[in-house]
This record gives structure tokens, sequence and C-alpha cells, in this order.
């Protein structure tokens, strides 16, 4: 077994490679109905059927199946810490390629676009599910799932939650919808998310708060909470992609904001970003930033976890599979005084963030010869054993009810019943349900990070990210 873990050399995450030789289905079928997948967990039983007399788990014993996912987010250390199990129990060896997110969406396209993909399975990003599951880029997966002798009884796909099947698994590609209609190309995996908001329990006590529940209530704990050495708050304040997604659309959505109108397929795909909520949600970040680290419009994911982990920041609202490490003793000074709940809303609204999270699917250019292997290999990168393991050993949101709700696991990390509400209710942005989702992101965080520096103001930047919107969403044929 030869491991090149990018824990030790991140700076080398563009070509890192890895070589290593419940509830009952009535509950998970109420849970499908409250997002309209009924009709995708109809065709199986509750948990998978029995194993079927030709099953064999190491039927492909000997097969070097190659894994092309996310250098980013430690799911990479997850698969090489538990490669040798893969290994004992399939026979088989895993090359798992893990490069940054750029590079990562590069490589990807490349492969898809090729004659032949040298990746067997490829992890793509839920807000690119419309660009490459969309494309007809991945094997539509419902009859493995259906067949007993090519899944693991024990596997139980109705586990596995809703809402993040419905972002990167089904896709009606009749009609070009994310979550719509029966048919699957790729598993939750390795890890969902949405936000949750974090926030320092003693500081609040002593300071006789409760925890935000509306913006007006967050700012102003801020201003109570922020001292010489603890900052009042803290968010993604660069050039950031998390800047738009996690603190303005959440800021923006909870207090009554609609991204878009009209559909791409109509051609009247209208942005609202210079709507007034559009603008106040912008002007509730430029209103804390007194409150917040001095070079908070620098922030991006590391400054604010190493910044909440060490005592410095009092409160932020964070994707929870990357906050996560704030709530493990072994990684944070603050992990046994830091409480969760769901984020603040406006008076009124409804808590509910962005919803996040990754696919695995099978290339329709990979290998035929090694498809049913893919599979096999899938079905374990995605089990309860592997979700599980990403909880407790990194606090990477999983994609399975069952990791969510583990009673060992929920008395040692109560923050899990935020994680799982945040993913039920999460909100699938918009505008992933076009291929020009990144451009479109990064105009907004180019024009939001120049307001937050004071280049300009809310409204200015909210008129200019509208603007530029509107031409590219015209060029690209998605606004007549």
């Amino acid at each position: 077994m030869t491991v090149k873990d990018q824990a030790d050399h991140p700076q080398n995450a563009e070509n890192e490679t890895i070589e290593i030789a419940g509830l009952t289905r009535r509950d998970l079928m109420q849970r499908a109905s409250l997002f309209g997948l009924a009709a995708a967990f109809g065709g199986f039983g509750a948990g998978m059927p029995a194993f079927a007399a030709d099953f064999d788990m190491k039927k492909y014993a000997g097969t070097k199946i190659s894994l092309l996912m996310t250098g980013d987010e430690n799911d990479h250390r997850v698969l090489a810490e538990l490669m040798p199990q893969f290994v004992e129990e399939t026979g088989m060896e895993l090359e798992v390629t893990s490069p940054a997110l750029g590079p990562l969406i590069e490589k990807t396209l490349q492969n898809l676009k090729a004659e032949r993909s040298s990746f067997d399975l490829i992890n793509y990003l839920g807000f690119l599910t419309t660009q490459q599951v969309g494309g007809g880029y991945y094997d539509q997966l419902n009859s493995y799932i259906e067949d007993p002798a090519k899944t693991p009884a024990d596997w139980d796909f109705p586990d596995i939650i809703p809402a993040a099947l419905k972002n990167v698994g089904i896709f009606d590609m009749a009609n070009g919808a994310v979550g719509e209609g029966s048919d699957i190309f790729g598993i939750p995996g390795v890890h969902s998310g949405s936000v949750i908001y974090f926030y320092r329990k003693d500081l609040f006590e002593a300071a006789g708060l409760q925890p935000a529940k509306t913006w007006d209530e967050f700012k102003a704990a801020a201003e109570k909470l922020h001292t010489g050495d603890v900052a009042g708050c803290s968010f993604i304040g660069a050039n950031d992609f998390s800047l738009a997604t996690v603190d303005w659309y959440t800021r923006f959505i909870t207090t009554g904001g609609v991204l878009m109108t009209g559909s791409p397929k109509e051609k009247n795909f209208k942005p609202q970003v210079n709507s007034p909520e559009g603008i106040n949600a912008l002007q509730m970040l430029i209103d804390v930033l007194p409150y917040a680290p001095a070079n908070v419009t620098k922030y991006g994911f590391a400054e604010n976890v190493d910044g909440f982990s060490t005592g410095k920041i009092a409160q932020m609202i964070f994707w929870a599979t990357i906050a996560g490490p704030v709530l493990n003793p072994e990684n944070s000074m603050v992990a046994e005084t830091t409480g969760t709940t769901p984020v603040p809303s406006g008076d009124g609204k409804s808590p509910r963030a962005i919803q996040g999270g990754w696919g695995i699917g099978i290339p329709k250019n990979s290998d035929p010869a090694k498809k049913d292997a893919a599979w096999l290999a899938l079905t374990w990168i995605t089990s309860k054993a592997v979700n599980r393991y990403s909880i407790e050993k990194y606090n990477i949101d999983a994609n399975r009810t069952s990791a969510f709700t583990d009673p060992e696991l929920v008395a040692k990390f109560p923050y899990l019943k935020d994680s799982l509400k945040a993913i039920e209710t999460a909100d699938i942005i918009p505008t992933s349900r076009i291929p020009e989702f990144f451009q479109l992101n990064d105009i907004m965080n180019v024009e939001f990070n120049a307001a937050l520096i004071g280049q300009q103001d809310a409204k200015t930047a909210c008129d200019k990210v509208q603007t530029q919107w509107e031409d590219l969403l015209r060029k690209a044929g998605h606004l007549a």
C-alpha cells in the first residue's frame, strides 16, 4: 500500500494521487415525500433485499478502480485511512486522485469529454450537477440499485437523505431539471451539508444573551460581545466562493429574497440581485464590519475556522462540514463551549441556507469492463460505515440519516441534529440550474468584496452584479 497524503502536502493538491492495494420504510417514504422523491424510493424495500445467492463482495478482486475526487474537504483522507478495510472487504484496489477544486473541475471536464475517461468514478460538486449530469456524461444507476446481485444488502438506499439525493443524484434529462423525476445518475458522497450557526455558549451566557434567532439579534450580539480579544462575529469577507453562497445568500433568502424568476428553458431566467432584499443582505454584512476581525475582508475558510477554534470569534454562520473541527477537542480550544442552532432569519421567516455537497457517478465513457466493479466500489464509499467514520473522525457532514441520528455520535456531537435539519430544509441555489453557475458567483464575489472594503456601497455593488448577470445570461441564451 502506497499513500501520498495531501494532508501533509496541501500545496501539491493539484497532482495528488493516493494509491492503495434505522428508520422504517414508512418514515423514509414520509421524508421522501417532503422533497418529491417518493417515486425514486418507491421501487426499493425497507433496507435492501436479502443477499442474492450470487452476490459476492469479492467478485471483482484484483480490479483496480480509479476515482477522481475533491482534495479540499478531508474526504480523501477518510478514504485513505479506510482503504485497508476496502481492500480486505472487496479485494479490489482503489487509486484516488484528489486535486483542489479548480483543477478538479478542469480535469473532470477533460475526462468526461474524452473518448475514454481515465477514471471509473468521478466526484462532482452539487452546484455542477446540471453541467455534468445534465450534459449526459454519467450512467443511470437505477438498475444497479435495484439489482441485489450487484448491491450489498446492507447498503440501504432509503437511508440516504432525500434532499442530498435530490441535489446531486436525481435528474430529469427531458426537462433539464435537478431533483425531478426518478432517474438517478449519482450517489451523494462523500459528504453533503448546509450552513448552521456557531456561537460561543460561555460568552453568550456571561453577557446574558441567547443565540441569535434573527439578524437583528445577530448584530446586537456582535456589538455587545466585541472586545479587543474577541471579535463579536465573523464571516467570509474575501473575494471567495462562500462570500456570496453562504453569508450573502443565507441572509438574502431568510429575509424574503428570491434570486431568480422565470426559467432558462423559457429564456426568461432573470436575476433579482438588486432587489431590496439583495441590497439589504449585503448591507447587513457591511453593518457588522466594526464587530468583525480587522482583516475579515481577506477571510476565507481557514481564517474563520482557525479564529473560532482559538477563541477569537464569538459567532458566525458557516458550512457545518467545514467548521466541524471547532467542535472537536483535538482541534479546538473552544469545543466544549461552542453551541450550534439553525441560522438566524428575518422576522417571520424560516431558517434555511444553501444546499451543498458532492455526488459520485460512473462516467458513460469509462471502461465498460469495469463498470460493475466501479459500482461495487461506489457502494462501499457511500456505505453507512464510511459515513459514520467521516463524522466521527473529521466532523464531515455525511449523507445518511442513520449517521446523523446515531445515539453515540449525537451524544458526542450534539450539533448533528442542527446539521441534519439544515440539509433537509436547504435551498438548491437556482443558478446551479445552468452551466454558468461559477461565472455568476465569481462576478458577485468581486463586487461584494469591493463593497466590504469600502470601494462602493451595497446598492452600487448589487446593481453592478445585476447588470453583469443579465449580460451573461443573455449571451448564454437563458434570458431573451
